[in-house]
């Protein structure tokens, strides 16, 4: 999911706004290459990935856990706690950074 917003927040910003938002989820920061990204993890199994662009963050399912990614592959994004989870994300970020968006 993309959410769009005219200023979004630094990733220290965006990453205490997450943790305040979702204090029983372990937030933290990927040094992924070619960009970073914030992880939301909300279980060993069920997270989203949020990338920042220039006016857009981009909010992915992921398997939080590399090993287990790696055995569950992209199947994990069609199951739907990870799709649920993805999307509960979205909407807070969307109301957040873009309350006039529908």
């Amino acid at each position: 999911m993309i959410v769009q917003g005219t200023r979004l927040p630094t990733f220290d910003e965006l990453i205490a706004v997450l943790k305040c938002r979702f204090p029983n989820h372990s937030v933290y920061l990927f040094d992924s290459k070619p960009q970073k990204s914030i992880i939301v993890r909300k279980s060993a199994l069920v997270g989203a990935q949020i990338t920042l662009r220039e006016n857009e963050m981009i909010v992915d399912a992921c398997c939080p856990n590399i090993f287990i990614s790696a055995l569950i592959g992209l199947i994990s994004t069609i199951f739907p706690p990870y799709l649920e989870f993805e999307m509960k994300v979205t909407d807070f970020l969307k109301n957040k950074y873009n309350p006039c968006q529908f």
